[in-house]
């Protein structure tokens, strides 16, 4: 079977974002059952890494990720956008590029995949250029992803929200086949379209070897790719709200911010206690140097690759109902609790008994173990893309 994915970028295990690390993950895993290929819109770095390591793709197109100019480029292109806006949510705007319809019409033709997986929210605009092969669209925040704020008050906001919700009505049902991924999405998707869409559960590459938090400092962490606006969110509130309650009760702790867009964290590296250390490359080594991974989230959609990664490397997470949202680990290796002050008693067990933090990442990793490697979700996806194919060949048959 040959299995195309079109992506808004680079699948990566290194990538700065959630998303990068999670699609590297799953079709690293499909590879092992099928010829994968992908179309991509990539920025410049994700072009360099991708010819450095084509692996595991079979066959690769992309056109160039467009992104803001500055100086005298910046009007025109915010005109251009404005134009767009007319008739697309502004993340969608931004996604389309003429050139990317071409490059899917040789992918078809020279690769000839069985089935398109298209991933994310702001690629189903393609899908009307996909109509003689089956697709697999794959919805990773509920039809309007998180990062939606237009800047424009909250009149272009609700402006932008009826744009995703017309977007979605048109778009989604040129699918074959929508999945979510958490079954609350699901569930709201299936309202919206009326029809069934199926649930594609998480996965992660665990190492080979966990972290041992008990050795680190009384030192917690966040992590996420602050130009999504729910992290600089949380952020905030961990700095301000949790990080002095912990520090109260333990003064030398540490609450580590990590990712990349740091200048949107405004002032916090100025309050007691906080480091902001940008994007880090090593995620084994960042999780070494901390007692756990607070990360609980106030808005937006979707699953939360920043706990999946903690519990993969056997670093236990403290979170609330939203952060924990499409994972299922045991509260032996994760803390689900609400409000500022409950947060921060949740660490203070870890960050107070080196020991207890110890077992809480060895009962993690032994989850992740269990739970998140990829072949299973990988044999799952490959299941489904044959129900398609097979349906498609019976109506062929039959016209």
């Amino acid at each position: 079977m040959r299995i195309l994915l079109l992506a808004p970028f680079l699948p990566d295990r290194a990538a700065p974002h959630g998303g990068g690390i999670y699609l590297a993950s799953l079709f690293q895993a499909l590879a092992r059952h099928a010829e994968v290929g992908l179309v991509a819109m990539l920025r410049p770095e994700e072009e360099i890494r991708l010819k450095a390591d084509p692996a595991p793709w079979r066959w690769t197109g992309s056109v160039p990720l467009r992104e803001r100019p500055t100086g005298r480029g910046r009007r025109r292109y915010q005109l251009r956008m404005l134009g767009r806006w007319t008739r697309l949510p502004l993340v969608a705007a931004k996604f389309w590029d003429a050139r990317l319809p071409a490059v899917l019409q040789r992918a078809l033709a020279e690769f000839q995949p069985d089935v398109v997986y298209v991933e994310l929210a702001q690629m189903a605009q393609y899908l009307p250029f996909l109509r003689h092969v089956p697709t697999i669209l794959t919805d990773h925040e509920a039809g309007c992803p998180a990062n939606t704020t237009t800047g424009l008050g909250g009149w272009g906001d609700a402006r932008d929200r009826r744009l995703w919700a017309r977007y979605v009505q048109t778009f989604y049902p040129q699918a074959s086949l929508v999945q979510a991924v958490t079954k609350e999405d699901a569930e709201n998707l299936a309202k919206v379209l009326q029809r069934e869409v199926l649930v594609r559960p998480p996965t992660f590459a665990v190492p080979p070897h966990p972290v041992a938090p008990e050795l680190a400092p009384p030192r917690v962490l966040f992590r996420g790719d602050y130009a999504h606006q729910p992290n600089p969110e949380a952020a905030a509130v961990l700095a301000r709200d949790v990080l002095p309650r912990l520090r109260k009760a333990v003064p030398a702790t540490e609450l580590w911010l990590a990712g990349p867009h740091e200048e949107r964290l405004g002032d916090l590296a100025a309050l007691p206690g906080v480091k902001v250390l940008g994007y880090v490359h090593d995620l084994h080594e960042l999780f070494g140097q901390v007692r756990c991974l607070l990360a609980p989230l106030f808005s937006g959609g979707g699953f939360r690759v920043k706990s999946l990664a903690a519990l993969a490397h056997g670093l236990p997470v403290v979170t609330n109902g939203l952060g924990a949202r499409g994972c299922t680990a045991p509260v032996t290796g994760r803390r689900v609790v609400e409000g500022s002050e409950a947060l921060a008693a949740a660490c203070l067990e870890w960050l107070q008994s080196p020991q207890q933090a110890g077992q809480a990442g060895r009962a993690a990793f032994a989850w992740a173990q269990q739970n998140l490697t990829g072949d299973a979700i990988a044999r799952g996806q490959i299941e489904r893309a044959l129900a398609l194919t097979a349906a498609r060949g019976k109506r062929g048959l039959s016209s």
